[in-house]
């Protein structure tokens, strides 16, 4: 098992969001950037959870679920961004995420 590449996964998420929100607006990038950065520490952090044993899978889908509710929140503020484009960039980036948990645990 792999462990998780922060600044690697951070960049991917941000790439991720700002392709579906390129249009949306202009301050997608540093958004995007902080919040790919801040779900790749906690996609880290999650599996490190997951690998110790201390969540379960059912733990790990809930904080998951809590991660894109909180980052889907920051880019909902983004003046010009659509709930829609919103919506996409987040399951996209949630994707990514799943892919690089499932890999660092084995699980996925």
């Amino acid at each position: 098992m792999a462990a998780i590449d922060v600044g690697a996964l951070g960049t991917e998420v941000a790439e991720k969001i700002v392709e579906i929100l390129s249009g949306q607006a202009k301050k997608v990038a540093s958004y995007a950037k902080a919040e790919g950065r801040k779900l790749a520490v906690s996609a880290a952090e999650i599996a490190e959870l997951r690998l110790r044993g201390e969540i379960d899978d059912t733990e790990l889908a809930l904080q998951l679920e809590i991660q894109k509710n909180a980052s889907k929140a920051v880019l909902m503020t983004i003046k010009g961004v659509s709930k829609i484009a919103v919506e996409q960039a987040i399951n996209g980036a949630m994707d990514i995420l799943r892919g690089a948990i499932g890999r660092a645990t084995g699980l996925g």
